[in-house]
């Protein structure tokens, strides 16, 4: 019998799936109406991003600061787009995991409507699989190896490689076709300059931020800090890591292989990454 670390690449069901969700995914040309939209890949940094920036815009504009790491603190300054908004003196900024529409790449639509900037967030996906599976692997019920060979129907996994391969080349494309108005932030270019990126981010959407005030955020952002601000109601309490192994002791050699096959078959744009093994 053939083993599911041998089974072949499902390229042809994943580039379907990619279609028709491509095709029905409103979501974004629906809601328009912003400064600006952040919008990042699941497991790449959100709450802490989302968490610095709504520090920065609270030290800014003289307003209390989120009270926990949470998204759901955060939401007072930067949420999901049907949230109702705070802080009306703030800029209105949205956030999202989303993939967007087809029609998004027009450029006839884009003369036609008017659509905010975007700023995409993304990690080396390597890490970002590690950390989805840390956080539901209680849920998923399987072991990574099997985690890993996903479901590029979507249906199995909240996130998974084929969801991860999907968003990258989406907005790959969109940067691609409209550079300006597409700021592509990675986790590990945040983490080594939170300042810098966060000084990206709000330059990107056009607001002004004191550098005192991004330098606070950034502090704020330290692990040891959001740490002492975890919510103790909140049934979310794996945000920051328990596990230090690097993302790369999780895969054995068939694992590697898999890995590195899918990204070579599917994978649009590397994203500036190098997808080398450590010890390659």
């Amino acid at each position: 019998m053939r083993s599911n670390a041998a089974a072949p690449l499902p390229i042809a069901a994943f580039h379907w799936h990619c279609l028709r969700r491509d095709l029905s995914n409103f979501a974004l040309l629906k809601h328009r109406a912003f400064d600006g939209f952040l919008v990042t890949m699941q497991h790449s940094g959100t709450h802490w991003l989302k968490y610095m920036l709504s520090t920065a815009l609270a030290l800014e504009l003289g307003l209390p600061p989120p009270r926990y790491v949470h998204n759901d603190s955060s939401n007072d300054f930067i949420g999901h787009p049907k949230h109702p908004r705070r802080y009306p003196q703030a800029p209105a900024i949205a956030s999202s995991h989303s993939v967007p529409h087809a029609w998004f790449d027009s450029r006839l639509l884009r003369a036609t409507l008017r659509l905010p900037p975007y700023v995409v967030l993304v990690r080396d996906l390597r890490a970002s699989l590690v950390s989805n599976y840390e956080k539901w692997k209680a849920r998923y019920d399987v072991p990574f190896k099997t985690y890993l060979r996903g479901d590029p129907r979507g249906r199995r996994y909240i996130f998974d490689l084929w969801g991860g391969l999907h968003f990258l080349n989406r907005w790959a494309r969109v940067r691609r076709r409209f550079p300006t108005r597409t700021l592509v932030l990675r986790y590990e270019d945040l983490q080594a300059a939170p300042v810098v990126g966060l000084a990206q981010v709000f330059e990107h959407f056009g607001v002004r931020i004191a550098r005192a005030h991004l330098e606070a955020a950034a502090a704020a952002g330290s692990k040891s800090a959001m740490a002492r601000l975890l919510d103790p109601a909140s049934p979310v309490t794996n945000i920051i890591r328990d596990d230090d192994r690097p993302p790369a002791a999780w895969f054995d050699a068939e694992d590697r292989a898999w890995f590195d096959a899918a990204r070579r078959a599917c994978l649009a744009d590397d994203f500036g990454y190098d997808w080398r093994w450590p010890d390659e």
